[in-house]
């Protein structure tokens, strides 16, 4: 082995409990998901500051499924390929597609939900996703006592897309929304690859209904990998002010308003490309929903 270099310890725990324990006892070690964005940067091995691993495979309730009346109730550890096959009968047509676009199904059958959640200062589809259908993730704290907690997605992360809880929490079970008592719509899109071109990629997520011609609930992200997480609740309220059909000069306020918001968001010398794309793709989202309000 080349001098400096040294070998990871794997720990292996079998209960949450044990996970959090090791980790109090190491708190340098890192939580092990799959594996799928960790080992391909560039600066993963050879590492002379190679941190010890605490691998989470073997802890079954983290490979769990639980599908209850309004949500579906997943595990850190399952696959996006998992949660495809239980999901194909209760998410919607667009969530499942969504999803089924992640990767490829390779990436998807060894990527779990909790690696892709918990990446350090990278979002991925995933994150965008959940967070724009407020979904709900539980954390434990590292703690003696490891008490636990629910929060939105959308609460894991600050503006510029750090993941919040790195060292002092461990994410366990997330619960998607499944209540289909309610019209909503929700819409999904992603340009280029967050993985290879995290530079040049737009995650953007909107849900939302339509009532009498009015746009109600609306819960809009947009992701630009390496650099924001966008969610607002004032640009939420903005898109509740939306009548259709909506007025050119209504839309072009709105996008102005989204591009100064972003530009204000991001970190430094993120290219405004991103910027750019994200605001058209609002652009043209909006433009769809007004032309099928008028197909009606």
């Amino acid at each position: 082995m080349p001098e400096g270099l040294r070998s990871p310890t794997v720990f292996t725990p079998k209960t949450v409990s044990e996970a959090i324990s090791i980790k109090l006892r190491n708190q340098s070690a890192r939580y092990w998901a799959g594996g799928t964005y960790i080992m391909s940067r560039p600066d993963f091995y050879p590492n002379p500051n190679q941190r010890d691993i605490i691998s989470l495979s073997g802890i079954q309730d983290l490979s769990r499924i639980y599908h209850a009346d309004r949500y579906l109730e997943a595990g850190a550890m399952v696959t996006i390929q998992q949660l495809l096959t239980m999901g194909s009968f209760i998410f919607s047509k667009e969530l499942y597609n969504a999803i089924s676009c992640i990767g490829s199904s390779v990436v998807r059958s060894q990527a779990t939900i909790g690696g892709s959640l918990c990446t350090s200062d990278m979002r991925f589809t995933m994150s965008c996703l959940l967070a724009t259908l407020n979904a709900q993730a539980e954390i434990r704290l590292i703690s003696r006592s490891a008490p636990s907690r629910w929060i939105p997605v959308a609460k894991l992360y600050d503006r510029k897309g750090n993941y919040l809880y790195a060292d002092n929490s461990l994410l366990t079970r997330i619960r998607i929304p499944t209540d289909n008592t309610t019209q909503s719509t929700f819409i999904s899109r992603t340009l280029d690859s967050p993985m290879l071109n995290p530079d040049e990629s737009v995650l953007f997520g909107l849900q939302y209904s339509i009532n009498q011609g009015n746009m109600t609930s609306p819960s809009l992200c947009i992701a630009l990998p390496g650099s924001c997480f966008y969610m607002s609740q004032d640009f939420d309220n903005l898109l509740s002010s939306i009548s259709f059909p909506i007025s050119r000069d209504k839309a072009q306020r709105i996008s102005r308003r989204l591009a100064s918001e972003l530009k204000a968001s991001v970190r430094p010398n993120t290219g405004q490309l991103q910027i750019e794309r994200a605001v058209r793709l609002l652009e043209s989202v909006l433009g769809d929903i007004n032309m099928n309000y008028l197909a009606g």
